[in-house]
């Protein structure tokens, strides 16, 4: 999923390089990225719904394969159905995804694809491939740890890579992580259907709300093929199907979660995306 409606400074472009970044520049830029984030979007903080999310993200984060990520999630709130994650563990997730889910494993399906992301190093691969438009010598000196002028410099606005590398996953990467997803869930006990369905409830929003999805389907087609995609590969995978016969669809938290956000105050409105 991509980030939508936010724009990222635009003197801070993304990273040259011939290849992905290594895992501590990956970290370096995650931290650098998540910090801009923390200041441009209506990220909620408050203790009781913080505590759900991580609940039900604490199902999956055991089953990660990258030791060195330290996953952290986020609920902004904002009504479009978004999802996203950057490099070095940092997910988010809209107050609009938790507000269509009708069950945890669907909003589990989420989490399970956006750490999909962070576990194959999309963002990183993309960025190590990127062309810089201006502040390579900034955005090295972050990469790199220097706290000298350059690194000043890069910090100014506190991003290290452009909205595009974010925001154009190729179809191949998002099929990567839907299949991600798929083995979190089934190694949490969770029924990995879920995401299948959440699917098809989007399916059924765009009819009557095509505003509160254009974002997510721009970078996210739900086309047929896709649901067809995860739903097969469930069905030729015997663990994951053990889990759609007998795995957790629901939880308190996500109960809890669910009425916390619908207490919550209306979303801000939405800063222009400069396009």
């Amino acid at each position: 999923m991509r980030l939508a409606r936010y724009a990222v400074p635009a003197a801070f472009a993304a990273l040259s390089a011939a290849c992905a970044l290594n895992t501590q520049q990956e970290l370096n830029v995650g931290q650098q990225y998540a910090s801009e984030l923390a200041r441009q979007l209506p990220i909620v903080h408050d203790a009781a719904i913080q505590a759900d999310l991580d609940a039900i993200a604490a199902r999956l984060t055991p089953f990660s394969h990258r030791p060195e990520i330290r996953y952290q999630f986020f609920l902004v709130n904002s009504s479009v159905v978004n999802a996203f994650a950057v490099p070095g563990g940092y997910v988010y997730v809209t107050r609009g995804v938790v507000e269509r889910a009708t069950s945890m494993d669907q909003l589990a399906g989420v989490l399970g694809h956006e750490m999909g992301h962070v576990e194959l190093r999309h963002s990183a691969k993309q960025i190590g491939r990127a062309q810089a438009a201006q502040g390579v010598l900034g955005v090295a000196s972050v990469l790199l740890g220097d706290r000298g002028a350059g690194g000043r410099a890069a910090t100014t606005g506190a991003t290290v890579f452009s909205q595009l590398v974010l925001a154009k996953y190729s179809r191949d990467q998002e099929t990567e992580a839907d299949h991600e997803s798929i083995v979190f869930t089934t190694a949490a006990r969770i029924n990995p259907m879920g995401m299948v369905d959440f699917f098809r409830i989007l399916r059924q929003v765009e009819g009557t709300e095509p505003d509160a999805i254009a974002e997510f389907f721009a970078s996210h087609p739900l086309t047929e093929d896709r649901i067809t995609d995860v739903s097969t590969r469930i069905r030729q995978n015997p663990l994951a199907m053990v889990q759609v016969q007998s795995g957790v669809t629901d939880a308190p938290e996500f109960g809890r979660l669910k009425a916390a956000v619908h207490r919550l105050p209306a979303p801000p409105q939405a800063r222009p995306s400069g396009k």
